[in-house]
């Protein structure tokens, strides 16, 4: 029998999204040859610190363009031809497409070129609805999107919001799975690090943490304010992310008050949450998205047992949060409700119990209680891939 091939596909660094870790995990189990297809957005290729990605072979595209630049739409149109010529070469039985950007030369593979591949489309967010755009272009976009998932062999959906607003077919049970942007269980991995010689983070000091994908509607006003804010001096800001624009990285690299570093491996930023005093996850709730989506920080902040706080706006997560005692409800742009959060927790006027927070996410959200059935997908894919 031949060997069953499966490539991934990513419109950004493989290591931009926790779900590759539990893909890996799951695909390694069933599939004889594992390969990541990625665009490196900053021109070059990262080290690759986390031993579960060392040894898989990687297929790169460099080029790149000023961000919120015509030679970005360019870029991304080079792309989908580049992934296209290369799933032409590999000729994989299996193929999953993560974000709305990398699924159509998938599907085209699929469809066109070896009909007896598959293709599983991970969507992470619903992109018609994540940002701000014109009302006639989101709903081609949201038409567009629906079109893959029905044409797709599987879909891998992080909440319900498909069922609820966004979706426009009907899927049947055994063509989908709901899988929460949680991760798996690893507290006792955090004990040994230590930020401070790692980073030269002041962890005497209360830290605030900006970790990750960051942008306009993820609370960057709000947030460039307070790290300017003298009146938070007692605060030290940990900012840990790809940064493209030239003057953010100004901003934040000439700040006394914030450490500013690049995407670091997924351990320390989960340390740099576990020693935080709270974490914002502010997400502007104009985009619908962001109304019913659960922040995959939101899973990370339960599993090291430090609070959030969140825009009320953020229906879903807001609503647990608040059910639970796990954090904080502000509007949007409420930046003196930010402040008098910040000053009551450093003073303990306000104190969260971190160990319900634990304890939750234990009991509802370890990626161990969904990985036996994402582990079944894949095999079910194996099984029925005719060589």
């Amino acid at each position: 029998m031949g060997k069953r091939k499966s490539l991934l596909l990513f419109a950004d660094y493989f290591d931009a999204t926790t779900a590759t870790r539990r893909v890996v995990n799951a695909l390694n189990e069933n599939f004889d040859e594992l390969e990541f297809v990625y665009w490196a957005r900053l021109g070059y290729e990262r080290d690759v610190n986390e031993a579960i990605f060392k040894n898989i072979p990687k297929k790169v595209y460099k080029e790149t363009a000023p961000p919120r630049s015509l030679g970005v739409l360019v870029q991304f149109v080079k792309y989908q031809i580049w992934l296209l010529k290369t799933l032409l070469q590999k000729r994989p039985n299996l193929v999953i497409a993560f974000t709305f950007y990398t699924i159509f030369p998938a599907l085209f593979y699929r469809l066109f070129i070896n009909r007896k591949s598959k293709v599983i489309y991970d969507p992470r967010d619903y992109v018609a609805v994540s940002y701000r755009v014109n009302i006639v272009i989101a709903s081609v976009i949201r038409f567009l999107d629906n079109l893959c998932m029905k044409f797709a062999d599987f879909v891998i959906f992080p909440d319900k919001q498909y069922f609820s607003h966004y979706g426009m077919f009907s899927l049947s049970e055994d063509k989908y799975f709901v899988l929460p942007n949680s991760a798996e269980d690893v507290y006792d991995q955090l004990e040994n690090i230590d930020l401070k010689a790692l980073y030269n983070i002041p962890v005497e000091k209360p830290l605030i943490p900006i970790l990750g994908y960051f942008s306009e509607t993820r609370g960057k006003d709000l947030l460039f304010r307070a790290i300017q804010d003298d009146n938070l001096s007692e605060f030290h800001f940990v900012f840990a992310g790809d940064l493209r624009d030239e003057s953010e990285i100004s901003f934040l690299s000439n700040k006394s008050n914030v450490t500013f570093l690049p995407k670091v491996p997924y351990l320390h930023a989960l340390k740099m949450i576990q020693k935080s005093l709270v974490v914002p996850q502010l997400y502007d709730p104009k985009l619908l998205n962001n109304v019913y989506a659960f922040p995959t920080k939101y899973f990370d902040c339960l599993m090291v047992g430090t609070p959030m706080i969140v825009s009320l706006g953020q229906k879903d997560v807001w609503e647990e949060i608040k059910q639970h005692n796990f954090g904080f409800g502000i509007e949007y742009d409420d930046y003196d409700s930010f402040v008098n959060i910040l000053k009551k927790l450093s003073t303990k006027e306000i104190v969260i119990d971190e160990k319900r927070l634990r304890t939750f996410f234990l009991k509802n959200y370890n990626y161990n209680l969904y990985k036996l059935k994402l582990a079944n997908v894949y095999k079910d894919m194996y099984d029925n891939i005719r060589l």
